[in-house]
């Protein structure tokens, strides 16, 4: 039951995240569409981002109290609501703003709900459940990019959401019918694998309660930089790239389709990936993530042929893949109970980037349309620096 449980998780995982991938993207490109500025677009993508900096450590929270069926019940059946407003004829893009914030209100539910739960189901082989789970967001959001595009060019600008609605319907389904209410009848158990991370995490903490202790170490505090950075650049990609490389001579509308289909394939590769690692090379999979990261922001910044745009993406890819997962493991395989919790604050931060990369790159936009690829490249560097002392530093400990 525990595997057919996960396996429906994962499914509900990609569909969900298909959707998103639809509505991220679509809401800043309609945005600008419909008239709006760089700094509105980038509005568009942050509004998620600023509520998605609160709601996953509540929702987990929430999920922990309320169980993870009902959880996501209550996350799917309102995002299909939220999504019914984008089609309507009166939006305009302060109402494409509001309705991301929506999104990333459920979104905050609706994540944190599904890592904990592979995780609290397969204790001891969390690194690859949760690999599993990062493989099938990434994987869902591959097309994303591509039906947009399609749809647009075919059949009209809103119609991608119809899609991304019929996609929420069978998700719902899904859960009602395959995801089964259980209870944990004890805290799980870790495997030595793990508890030997653990034991890397906070040396001294020999407890259970003291496991749950390590939250600012500085372990910890590079995974929190990994997180927030792979938001930043992802956010910036996203919201900003389409339109961005749309007005480039000689590319359209399936020129950025297939340059994000490249990132999120890319991405999908690296979480699978990241998956197989050991779980002590946690650590330096997050720095190779911040490496990966930052240089991949340089073509975007000064060039503009396909073949180093293409790099680029493959680069950035490699790089935001194992930015998250190596730090959602970190966090998550910290402690045995409340999983929903440390699941919720790995998005939270996440929400942080999420934020603070199309708000800053918006802005920044108005002066250079390129400028916004500098300044995820400067962060970048600046992150990569701080992750290498503080992971230093938890070694020297």
């Amino acid at each position: 039951m525990k595997r057919h449980i996960r396996i429906v998780g994962y499914l509900v995982t990609l569909l969900g995240t298909f959707s998103l991938g639809i509505t991220e993207i679509f809401a800043s490109w309609y945005a600008g569409i419909l008239g709006a500025t760089p700094y509105e677009m980038g509005w568009a993508m942050g509004s998620f981002g600023i509520v998605y900096m609160i709601s996953p450590a509540l929702g987990g929270k929430v999920s922990d109290r309320i169980g993870r069926k009902n959880s996501l019940l209550i996350a799917t059946g309102a995002y299909i609501s939220v999504l019914l407003l984008y089609p309507q004829p009166f939006i305009v893009p302060m109402h494409l703003i509001m309705i991301r914030a929506l999104e990333g209100l459920f979104f905050g539910l609706f994540n944190p709900t599904i890592e904990a739960m592979v995780a609290e189901l397969c204790p001891g082989s969390q690194a690859a459940v949760l690999g599993n789970f990062s493989t099938s967001w990434s994987a869902g959001m591959i097309m994303s990019p591509f039906v947009i595009a399609y749809m647009a060019t075919n059949y009209g600008n809103v119609t991608s959401i119809y899609v991304a609605l019929a996609i929420e319907m069978i998700c719902l389904g899904l859960i009602g019918l395959g995801v089964k209410d259980y209870r944990l009848s004890r805290a799980s158990v870790v495997s030595k694998s793990e508890l030997e991370v653990h034991q890397h995490i906070e040396p001294s903490g020999e407890s259970r309660a003291r496991l749950k202790g390590p939250k600012t170490s500085t372990r910890f505090v590079a995974s929190y930089l990994s997180l927030t950075l792979f938001g930043f650049v992802s956010t910036i990609i996203l919201s900003l790239f389409p339109s961005y490389i749309q007005g480039l001579p000689g590319y359209g509308t399936q020129s950025f389709g297939n340059l994000l289909v490249i990132w999120n394939v890319t991405r999908t590769f690296a979480f699978a990936a990241c998956s197989k690692f050991p779980h002590e090379w946690m650590g330096k999979v997050v720095m190779a993530g911040a490496v990966f990261t930052t240089v991949s922001m340089f073509p975007i910044s000064f060039l503009t042929d396909l073949i180093s745009l293409t790099a680029a993406m493959i680069l950035c890819g490699i790089g935001v893949g194992f930015s998250y997962l190596g730090a959602l493991y970190i966090v998550v395989s910290a402690s045995d109970q409340e999983k929903g919790a440390h699941a919720g604050m790995v998005e939270s931060l996440a929400g942080v980037g999420f934020f603070a990369g199309p708000i800053a790159g918006g802005w920044i936009a108005g002066y250079g349309l390129t400028l916004p690829y500098f300044l995820a490249m400067v962060y970048g560097l600046v992150s990569m620096i701080l992750i290498a002392v503080m992971l230093r530093t938890s070694k020297s400990k």
